[in-house]
């Protein structure tokens, strides 16, 4: 009995070492690859830091992957699908924020000759400012807005929608911010159109120049409000669930009896899109009425955050040893992606369908509850727009986690919680990707990513012709869209 211990348990001592072992050798070789590049991993934020409290993100976003990029995450032979105008009227965008030279469409192709000197001049201006590129603050960001009109023609902002086909399929979007004014503006211009409805919530601990600045930007645009109810969003607490809920009421009050809206997009302030206006009209037309909101049932690893009462403790969220009754409705309770695109028709069952009240009720006490709220309801029959089989596949948005598939290129930026923090180098593989937005940027780190996809997306608004040239777009091959959804 005694050795038989004993060799379980040198079994299990080499097999642990052997985990790290093979870990370590992971990192060395990624830390090669981005060293390549010119890249850099954030020391602050290890991948491999448990503080960060991201590990379990690991598992469930590999699974992911694979199933949303199958069959799509190939480079095309000739990269070029993100070409750009060589002579777009673009300088009218900058008068506020600073234009890198460069030329992003060598950027796009890969061409290492252009990326590698604009990933060492971009790391030598953030040594020489404590690790951070100087942008905006946003105290200078409520200076931009004090003329509105004048304002508005400088940064070039629609004022009329540029096709019937937009004009009869406006968007709403909801952008949950908390910091960088200047980045949610850049944010704003980019899928900013009249016909569309936006609702900004801003974290109630943000600083005051930051909602002040935000309060400036919304005072522009009769089209963009301000959260008539804004919460102090708690990391994998029950606010940030409320912060979406809150925009939904304000987006089916009477700014959306005026703004008919078709589809909700929920987003935060480190988003950028990976598509025009048009393009994203003519994605959502494609979900056919589904929406895309994607998960499974909870792994047993995940079913403790719903099966215990959780408290805030020291601004975390900590579980009880309090067991939680079941959910109501007997909902069985999924585990998917905080972040969606879903019809009109959804919004209004979530707020007045008693499946949909109680559970929000119920999910108060639960850990990261935007992670089984919206995917419970989507797979719950009778939901409309809902899809009643387990699934990863979704289109809405590209994250790149540490350990996720091997197939997807290595981070070619920096690791922040175990997500990749995009940079220049990422571009190429981005370009070819039917995604609508990507997360995660930092406009502090790499400013040149962002202004390189603003140049792309301006170039195919003015050419509307070079969306024919993107790959496998839109996408027509998600496993529900050839399911039937409610109405």
């Amino acid at each position: 009995m005694v050795c038989s211990v004993r060799q379980r348990f040198f079994g299990w001592f080499a097999a642990l070492c052997t985990f790290f072992v093979v870990v370590q050798m992971m990192l060395i070789i990624k830390q090669q690859r981005i060293d390549i590049l010119g890249g850099q991993t954030n020391k602050d934020a290890s991948p491999l830091d448990p503080a960060s409290g991201q590990h379990n993100k690991t598992v469930r976003r590999n699974e992911a992957q694979k199933s949303a990029h199958r069959g799509r995450g190939k480079l095309p032979q000739i990269a070029d699908k993100f070409l750009i105008d060589p002579s777009p009227s673009n300088n009218s965008l900058w008068p506020f924020h600073r234009r890198w030279d460069t030329n992003c469409s060598a950027i796009f192709a890969g061409d290492t000759r252009v990326i590698r000197p604009t990933y060492h001049r971009l790391k030598e201006e953030r040594q020489a400012h404590n690790g951070s590129i100087l942008v905006p603050e946003d105290h200078e960001v409520q200076t931009w807005t004090r003329y509105c009109e004048s304002y508005k023609r400088l940064r070039r902002y629609p004022s009329s929608p540029r096709s019937k086909e937009e004009a009869e399929f406006p968007v709403a979007y909801i952008i949950v911010v908390h910091k960088e004014a200047a980045q949610v503006e850049r944010l704003l211009r980019a899928i900013y159109q009249p016909q569309n409805l936006y609702c900004i919530h801003p974290d109630t601990k943000s600083s005051s120049d930051f909602h002040r600045a935000i309060r400036g930007l919304v005072g522009c645009f009769k089209n963009v409000f301000v959260a008539s109810k804004t919460e102090d969003v708690q990391f994998a607490g029950f606010t940030r669930l409320l912060a979406d809920i809150n925009c939904m009421r304000d987006l089916t009050g009477p700014r959306g009896d005026e703004y008919r809206w078709n589809y909700v997009i929920n987003l935060c302030g480190q988003d950028f899109p990976l598509k025009t206006n048009l393009e994203i009209v003519r994605q959502l037309k494609a979900y056919k009425g589904h929406n895309d909101i994607t998960g499974v049932l909870a792994p047993p690893h995940y079913i403790g955050r719903t099966s215990y009462h959780h408290v805030i403790e020291n601004k975390q969220v900590k579980r009880t040893s309090r067991a939680k009754a079941p959910a109501p409705h007997a909902l069985k309770i999924h585990f998917g992606n905080a972040y969606y695109a879903a019809t009109r028709h959804f919004v209004d069952y979530v707020l007045t369908s008693p499946a949909g009240t109680d559970l929000l009720r119920w999910s108060n006490d639960t850990y990261s509850p935007d992670e089984h709220y919206w995917v419970t309801l989507q797979r719950a029959p009778g939901t409309p727009g809902g899809y009643p089989h387990p699934t990863w596949d979704g289109n809405v948005r590209f994250m790149k986690w540490w350990g996720d598939d091997m197939k997807l290129p290595w981070c070619r930026g920096m690791y922040v919680r175990f997500q990749c923090i995009f940079g220049v180098g990422y571009l190429e593989y981005l370009a070819t990707q039917p995604h609508l937005f990507a997360n995660k940027f930092y406009y502090s780190y790499d400013p040149v990513a962002i202004q390189c996809l603003e140049e792309a997306l301006i170039s195919r608004t003015q050419n509307p012709a070079l969306s024919d040239r993107l790959p496998n777009f839109p996408v027509t091959n998600l496993v529900w869209q050839n399911h039937t959804a409610l109405p």
